[in-house]
């Protein structure tokens, strides 16, 4: 979500103690929730430059397209994706908004 230098972040000096369960419950199917998704941070800063870079694979059968978007505090997401030949830019446009990448 904030680019590639928190990743560093996430790495953990000593894994986990996880609890052992012995055994768990069954569930009946009926009565089983699906799960709701959660729900994604909503994008706050503004794009204040951006740029588009669309290519070819090299088997010449998909276009790959590279956004670089520079946010209002200095911050760089670059994002990348293998179009299919349903895409359209307004589709695109709503799921980067909907999974928090870009402000509306």
């Amino acid at each position: 979500r904030n680019g590639i230098y928190p990743l560093m972040n996430f790495a953990v000096s000593r894994p986990h103690a996880l609890p052992r369960v012995l055994s768990q419950p069954q569930e009946d199917p009926q009565k089983a929730k699906t799960p709701t998704p959660e729900p994604f941070d909503v994008e706050t800063r503004k794009v204040v430059q951006m740029q588009c870079n669309m290519e070819l694979n090299e088997d010449k059968t998909q276009w790959h397209l590279t956004l670089l978007l520079i946010l209002e505090d200095k911050l760089h997401r670059q994002l990348s994706y293998d179009l299919l030949p349903t895409d359209n830019s307004k589709d695109l446009a709503l799921e980067l908004v909907h999974y928090g990448f870009i402000h509306e």
